[in-house]
């Protein structure tokens, strides 16, 4: 019996193979089959398209300190660092700031630049060591703008954001009770985007190269989405078909939703509308 490590590595050499055919430009049946079977395989083979960071939580990282912050009047935040964990809830106004490494010696070397400006909470490292994991976590009294690049990283947030900018290569954001009202951008290459109790005033874009979303909208949205490989699932309705999906779905009147997936799933559905 073929293990699934074993199913993973043959799913994925048989995709190679067919995005060598499909880079060469051929036109044979050949390799327009094995690019739908390496996909199906990939999604075999590893349990569909998923991310599961290890953000620290685990046993690798035995060492850690922390170290908290009163951050009163914060109206927007600004964070880019590599890997990290970042919390937004609502709260008394304090910053929670936990380093976890590796090692003693990348913990001690761990110094991110925490600063205020106008409201504005800005932290930078520029020079994160290996090994080490921030988990930034904020009790906020009121909804601010967020601005956040990660590299590997996470974003949960519970009613606190008024507008988002997301970037991550390899990142998860999960968002309840999120009514925006400003713009929400969201850009990964390789993640999940979990968007619960949604009712946003603002246009929202999500583009994500490998991955799944999962919208529940609290009002109807303007919903134009395209998956180039998978599914898009809407009310009533599921759309995957051979070289894409491109739908559009909503009231005119509505919010625009925009969601861009290369390979992976739209999940859209409204809840009290």
């Amino acid at each position: 019996m073929i293990g699934n490590g074993l199913l993973t590595l043959l799913a994925a050499a048989v995709w190679l193979y067919g995005l060598y055919l499909a880079l060469t430009r051929t036109k044979s049946p050949t390799a327009r089959a094995v690019v739908a079977v390496a996909l199906v395989g990939l999604f075999l083979g590893t349990g569909g398209i998923g991310l599961n960071l290890d953000l620290g939580g685990g046993r690798g990282y035995p060492y850690t300190r922390q170290e908290e912050r009163r951050l009163p009047g914060i109206r927007a935040l600004d964070l880019a660092v590599t890997n990290a964990e970042a919390i937004v809830r609502p709260g008394d106004g304090r910053l929670t700031l936990v380093y976890r490494a590796k090692s003693r010696a990348a913990l001690a070397r761990m110094h991110p630049r925490v600063r205020v400006e106008d409201g504005r909470l800005v932290v930078r490292d520029d020079r994160q060591p290996k090994g080490t994991v921030y988990r930034f976590e904020l009790g906020l009294r009121a909804p601010v703008a967020a601005r956040i690049a990660l590299t590997n990283g996470e974003l949960k947030a519970e009613d606190r954001l008024a507008s988002l900018d997301f970037s991550a290569t390899n990142g998860e954001v999960r968002l309840r009770d999120y009514r925006p009202t400003g713009p929400t951008v969201l850009g990964l290459t390789n993640g999940e985007v979990e968007i619960l109790g949604f009712a946003p005033e603002a246009p929202t874009r999500i583009d994500l190269t490998n991955g799944e979303v999962r919208i529940r909208a609290e009002r109807p949205l303007r919903v134009r989405a395209r998956v180039t490989n998978g599914a898009i699932r809407l009310p009533g309705a599921t759309h995957a078909a051979a070289g894409g999906a491109e739908v559009a779905y909503g009231p005119d009147q509505a919010p625009p939703l925009s969601v861009r997936i290369l390979n992976g799933e739209l999940d859209y559905r409204e809840v009290n509308p």
